[in-house]
């Protein structure tokens, strides 16, 4: 039985067609739904900008309320862009009851936060959208194949780029 499907986003151009695949699924098992996008860290780059350009004390402040801040403003747009991508008055809104954006590498955001919700499935795309050889499965897909004990549903992306292309 599937109760609990994590969708996880890259919040890229895939992101609507891979909605529907989610909707469905979550309708035809009645399923909740976590949506989760993870944000990359800053990295040694980002980093040494902070440490170059801000006092030790505004530092610590950035760290802690600047990445919240960050994290708050894509959790409004995800929530703004689902309420548009259901405005028709399909019933998926309503299936998704949580949306988690949280700060860490996307493939172990993604597991870690499936076991936290107890998912049954996660559901991911093929490839995001900045890779470029849409042939080839995409690094955080492959991880999350890797790693997860759970079962992932992959949607493949290849022929859906034109499409989208078109309608874009």
């Amino acid at each position: 039985m599937i109760n609990t499907i994590l969708f996880a986003t890259d919040m890229g151009i895939h992101t609507h067609y891979l909605l529907h695949h989610v909707n469905f699924l979550a309708g035809q098992y009645d399923a909740k739904v976590v949506l989760v996008h993870a944000i990359e860290p800053p990295g040694h780059l980002g980093d040494a900008v902070v440490k170059s350009f801000l006092e030790k004390d505004t530092q610590q402040e950035f760290e802690e309320k600047g990445i919240a801040t960050i994290i708050k403003g894509v959790k409004g747009t995800i929530v703004d862009m689902l309420e548009e991508e259901f405005m028709d008055g399909q019933q998926g809104l309503s299936n998704i009851r949580e949306v988690k954006v949280v700060s860490g590498k996307p493939a172990d955001v993604i597991i870690s936060e499936a076991s936290a919700y107890s998912a049954d499935m996660i559901i991911v795309g093929s490839h995001g959208s900045a890779n470029a050889t849409p042939h080839v499965l995409g690094s955080v897909t492959s991880k999350v194949l890797k790693m997860s004990r759970i079962p992932v549903y992959m949607v493949p992306l290849l022929r859906n780029i034109a499409f989208y292309a078109k309608a874009g």
